[in-house]
Protein backbone atom coordinates (compact mmCIF):
# COMPACT_ATOMS: atom_id res chain seq x y z
CA UNK A 1 0.00 0.00 0.00
CA UNK A 2 1.27 3.28 -1.01
CA UNK A 3 1.43 6.29 1.29
CA UNK A 4 -1.28 7.84 -0.88
CA UNK A 5 -3.60 4.72 -0.26
CA UNK A 6 -2.39 4.76 3.27
CA UNK A 7 -3.32 8.42 3.93
CA UNK A 8 -7.10 7.88 2.06
CA UNK A 9 -7.96 5.32 4.65
CA UNK A 10 -6.47 7.35 7.32
CA UNK A 11 -8.87 10.26 6.42
CA UNK A 12 -11.47 7.51 5.89
CA UNK A 13 -11.16 6.26 9.59
CA UNK A 14 -11.23 9.58 10.63
CA UNK A 15 -14.07 11.08 9.28
CA UNK A 16 -16.16 7.51 9.99
CA UNK A 17 -15.08 8.15 13.90
CA UNK A 18 -16.35 11.62 13.97
CA UNK A 19 -19.21 12.03 11.40
CA UNK A 20 -20.86 8.38 12.88
CA UNK A 21 -24.13 9.00 14.40
CA UNK A 22 -24.84 12.52 14.26
CA UNK A 23 -28.71 12.19 13.81
CA UNK A 24 -29.45 9.53 15.84
CA UNK A 25 -27.90 10.18 19.39
CA UNK A 26 -29.47 13.51 18.09
CA UNK A 27 -32.67 12.06 18.48
CA UNK A 28 -32.31 10.43 21.80
CA UNK A 29 -30.54 13.56 23.49
CA UNK A 30 -31.98 14.38 26.72
CA UNK A 31 -34.55 16.59 26.98
CA UNK A 32 -35.24 16.97 23.15
CA UNK A 33 -38.92 16.61 22.36
CA UNK A 34 -39.92 17.15 26.34
CA UNK A 35 -42.86 19.12 27.05
CA UNK A 36 -43.49 20.19 30.06
CA UNK A 37 -47.00 20.84 31.73
CA UNK A 38 -47.42 22.84 34.81
CA UNK A 39 -50.30 25.05 36.57
CA UNK A 40 -51.86 27.83 34.76
CA UNK A 41 -51.64 31.29 35.79
CA UNK A 42 -53.57 31.53 37.81
CA UNK A 43 -54.56 27.95 38.54
CA UNK A 44 -58.10 28.11 38.99
CA UNK A 45 -57.82 25.62 42.10
CA UNK A 46 -60.76 23.83 43.31
CA UNK A 47 -60.79 21.31 46.17
CA UNK A 48 -63.41 18.62 47.17
CA UNK A 49 -63.55 16.27 50.15
CA UNK A 50 -65.00 13.00 49.28
CA UNK A 51 -66.02 11.19 52.46
CA UNK A 52 -66.27 7.51 50.77
CA UNK A 53 -62.44 7.83 49.12
CA UNK A 54 -61.35 9.47 51.77
CA UNK A 55 -59.36 11.62 49.52
CA UNK A 56 -59.64 15.34 48.14
CA UNK A 57 -60.34 16.05 44.63
CA UNK A 58 -58.38 18.70 43.17
CA UNK A 59 -58.92 20.01 39.86
CA UNK A 60 -57.10 22.96 38.30
CA UNK A 61 -56.32 24.71 34.76
CA UNK A 62 -53.14 22.97 33.36
CA UNK A 63 -50.91 24.83 30.51
CA UNK A 64 -48.44 22.58 28.31
CA UNK A 65 -44.89 24.85 27.63
CA UNK A 66 -46.04 26.46 24.51
CA UNK A 67 -48.66 28.26 26.83
CA UNK A 68 -51.13 28.70 24.33
CA UNK A 69 -54.28 27.00 26.02
CA UNK A 70 -55.16 25.96 29.30
CA UNK A 71 -56.46 22.44 29.84
CA UNK A 72 -58.69 21.61 33.17
CA UNK A 73 -57.51 18.75 35.03
CA UNK A 74 -58.82 17.17 38.26
CA UNK A 75 -57.20 14.02 40.21
CA UNK A 76 -57.29 12.33 43.72
CA UNK A 77 -54.79 14.51 46.04
CA UNK A 78 -53.58 11.50 48.33
CA UNK A 79 -53.46 8.87 46.02
CA UNK A 80 -51.08 10.75 43.77
CA UNK A 81 -48.95 12.55 46.10
CA UNK A 82 -46.42 10.62 45.64
CA UNK A 83 -46.52 10.75 41.79
CA UNK A 84 -46.49 14.19 42.05
CA UNK A 85 -43.35 14.55 44.58
CA UNK A 86 -41.41 12.47 42.02
CA UNK A 87 -42.41 15.10 38.71
CA UNK A 88 -44.48 12.68 37.39
CA UNK A 89 -48.34 12.99 35.45
CA UNK A 90 -50.82 12.02 37.90
CA UNK A 91 -53.53 9.72 37.46
CA UNK A 92 -55.93 12.47 36.04
CA UNK A 93 -59.82 11.31 36.48
CA UNK A 94 -63.04 13.47 34.96
CA UNK A 95 -63.72 16.98 36.05
CA UNK A 96 -67.16 15.93 36.95
CA UNK A 97 -66.10 13.35 39.67
CA UNK A 98 -66.58 16.62 42.00
CA UNK A 99 -70.32 15.96 41.56
CA UNK A 100 -71.79 14.96 44.84
CA UNK A 101 -68.65 15.83 47.19
CA UNK A 102 -68.28 18.62 49.52
CA UNK A 103 -66.25 21.90 48.46
CA UNK A 104 -63.36 22.74 50.36
CA UNK A 105 -62.45 26.50 50.91
CA UNK A 106 -59.99 28.01 49.72
CA UNK A 107 -58.35 31.02 50.96
CA UNK A 108 -55.42 33.27 50.25
CA UNK A 109 -54.59 34.20 53.47
CA UNK A 110 -54.17 32.32 56.96
CA UNK A 111 -56.90 33.25 58.71
CA UNK A 112 -59.58 30.22 58.41
CA UNK A 113 -62.63 31.06 56.09
CA UNK A 114 -66.18 29.32 57.01
CA UNK A 115 -64.95 25.39 56.97
CA UNK A 116 -68.28 24.53 58.30
CA UNK A 117 -69.60 22.74 55.11
CA UNK A 118 -66.47 20.18 54.65
CA UNK A 119 -65.93 18.67 57.96
CA UNK A 120 -63.87 21.45 59.17
CA UNK A 121 -61.36 21.54 56.45
CA UNK A 122 -59.86 24.67 54.04
CA UNK A 123 -57.08 25.47 52.24
CA UNK A 124 -54.61 28.09 52.13
CA UNK A 125 -53.14 28.96 48.74
CA UNK A 126 -49.41 29.52 48.29
CA UNK A 127 -48.81 33.21 47.00
CA UNK A 128 -47.36 32.04 43.25
CA UNK A 129 -50.85 29.81 43.42
CA UNK A 130 -48.75 26.54 42.63
CA UNK A 131 -48.94 24.96 46.17
CA UNK A 132 -51.36 25.02 48.74
CA UNK A 133 -51.95 24.05 52.54
CA UNK A 134 -54.57 21.80 53.81
CA UNK A 135 -56.13 22.31 57.03
CA UNK A 136 -58.49 20.06 59.07
CA UNK A 137 -60.56 21.84 62.33
CA UNK A 138 -57.60 24.49 62.61
CA UNK A 139 -54.50 21.34 62.01
CA UNK A 140 -52.29 21.55 59.10
CA UNK A 141 -52.91 18.35 56.95
CA UNK A 142 -49.96 18.88 54.61
CA UNK A 143 -48.83 21.12 52.19
CA UNK A 144 -49.19 20.04 48.65
CA UNK A 145 -47.90 21.68 45.34
CA UNK A 146 -50.20 21.53 41.81
CA UNK A 147 -48.47 18.75 39.50
CA UNK A 148 -45.31 19.85 37.54
CA UNK A 149 -43.98 17.04 35.20
CA UNK A 150 -42.58 16.13 31.55
CA UNK A 151 -45.18 14.89 29.27
CA UNK A 152 -44.12 11.33 27.56
CA UNK A 153 -45.93 12.26 24.03
CA UNK A 154 -42.00 13.64 23.42
CA UNK A 155 -41.85 9.54 23.49
CA UNK A 156 -43.40 8.96 20.47
CA UNK A 157 -41.41 11.87 18.50
CA UNK A 158 -38.24 9.87 19.18
CA UNK A 159 -39.65 6.63 17.71
CA UNK A 160 -40.96 7.75 14.85
CA UNK A 161 -37.89 9.62 14.38
CA UNK A 162 -35.44 6.87 14.29
CA UNK A 163 -35.57 4.82 11.22
CA UNK A 164 -35.05 8.38 9.36
CA UNK A 165 -31.98 9.07 11.61
CA UNK A 166 -30.25 5.52 11.13
CA UNK A 167 -30.65 5.72 7.60
CA UNK A 168 -29.13 9.45 7.66
CA UNK A 169 -26.32 8.06 9.95
CA UNK A 170 -25.79 5.12 7.06
CA UNK A 171 -25.85 7.54 4.42
CA UNK A 172 -22.97 9.66 5.89
CA UNK A 173 -21.44 7.01 6.85
CA UNK A 174 -21.93 5.95 3.19
CA UNK A 175 -21.15 8.40 1.35
CA UNK A 176 -17.54 8.75 3.57
CA UNK A 177 -16.72 5.05 2.61
CA UNK A 178 -17.27 5.71 -0.73
CA UNK A 179 -15.56 9.18 -1.06
CA UNK A 180 -12.40 7.34 0.70
CA UNK A 181 -12.60 4.28 -1.62
CA UNK A 182 -13.05 6.53 -4.73
CA UNK A 183 -9.18 7.01 -5.47
CA UNK A 184 -8.48 3.77 -5.39
CA UNK A 185 -11.27 1.98 -7.28
CA UNK A 186 -10.19 5.02 -9.99
CA UNK A 187 -6.56 3.15 -10.00
CA UNK A 188 -8.16 -0.54 -10.40
CA UNK A 189 -10.33 0.97 -13.29
CA UNK A 190 -7.41 2.73 -14.47
CA UNK A 191 -5.01 -0.37 -14.18
CA UNK A 192 -7.58 -2.64 -15.57
CA UNK A 193 -8.62 -0.21 -18.84
CA UNK A 194 -4.77 -0.03 -19.84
Amino acid sequence: MNPKQLGWLLLLAISALLFNGCATPAVWRAGNFARYCEPANPPNLALFQSDSRQDVLVQYSEMREEGSSTQPRAYWLYENADRIKERRKPNFVSEKAEAGLLAIPISTNQPAPDASNANGRYAVISTNQYAFTLYSAGQEEGSFELPAYVDSSGRMKQILLTPPAIIADAAIVAGIVGLACLPLLWTGLNDWVH
